[in-house]
C-alpha cells in the first residue's frame, strides 16, 4: 500500500503544470466485468502439472484525472474471487483465492469520434490472498495495458467498456503459497497473464 501511495503522489506532482493550465476534470468508474485465464503451468523435480483458475466476476473502482486536454491520468482497483485447481501432491483446506491490482497509470485517445476508442494501461502491484490462512499471501509487481471506450449518455454521465490484459512478474524458480511443508504452485515462467473485459458507468465532475 506504501508503494501504491508513493506512486500515486509522483504521478499527482508530474501533472502539477498540466493541470494548472486548465479546468481539472476527476471521473469515478465503478466496474462490473468478467476476469479469466491465469491459469500456472507448475514444475517441480521434473514433475510438470497445470494449476487452473476458475473465470468468475470481477469488481473494480477506477478513477480518472486530466493531465492535458487529450491524455488522463488513472488509478484502478480490480478485484475477484475463484479458486485454483490442486496438484497431485498439494492439498488444502480450501482452494478459494482473492486477486486484486491495483495500478496507476493513464488513457490517450487513438481515434475520435462518436464512439471514440483509448488506449490505456498501468504500473502497480498484484496481490494474491488464498483463503487457506496456511498459506501465505502474495504481492507482486505488475503491469496491465488495454483497450477502453467511452460513450457519453449526458454531460455528467457516459458508459465506458474496457478490455485489458494484467501481466504480473514472477521469478521462474519461485513458488507461492506455501505452508510449512509445502507450496501449492511452483512457477515456471516469470510472467503471468490474465485477461478481463469490463463494463462501467461513469460520473464527471
Amino acid at each position: 500500500m506504501r508503494v501504491i501511495l508513493a506512486m500515486f503522489c509522483v504521478l499527482t506532482i508530474i501533472s502539477m503544470p498540466s493541470m494548472a493550465k486548465q479546468a481539472l476534470n476527476f471521473e469515478i468508474t465503478p466496474l462490473i466485468g468478467y476476469r479469466f485465464g491465469g491459469d500456472f503451468d507448475s514444475s517441480q523435480d521434473k514433475v510438470h502439472n497445470r494449476i487452473e483458475l476458475n473465470d468468475e466476476t470481477s469488481y473494480g473502482l477506477l478513477t480518472a484525472w486530466s493531465f492535458d486536454r487529450k491524455r488522463q491520468g488513472e488509478f484502478l482497483i480490480s478485484h475477484y474471487n475463484t479458486n485454483f485447481s490442486e496438484s497431485n501432491d498439494f492439498s488444502a483446506s480450501s482452494t478459494a483465492l482473492g486477486i486484486t491490482y491495483a495500478h496507476i497509470g493513464g488513457n490517450v485517445p487513438i481515434s475520435e469520434g462518436p464512439v471514440p476508442f483509448y488506449l490505456t494501461g498501468g504500473l502497480g502491484l498484484t496481490h494474491l490472498a488464498p483463503n487457506d490462512k496456511q498459506l501465505s499471501n502474495e504481492t507482486h509487481f505488475s503491469m496491465n495495458v488495454g483497450l477502453a471506450t467511452k460513450v457519453e449518455l449526458s454531460e455528467r454521465f457516459s458508459l465506458r467498456l474496457d478490455s485489458r490484459i494484467y501481466g504480473t512478474f514472477f521469478n521462474s524458480d519461485s513458488a507461492i503459497f506455501c505452508d510449512v511443508e509445502a507450496c501449492a504452485i511452483y512457477i515456471s515462467s516469470n510472467i503471468w497473464v490474465q485477461t478481463e473485459v469490463s463494463a462501467g458507468l461513469t460520473y464527471r465532475f
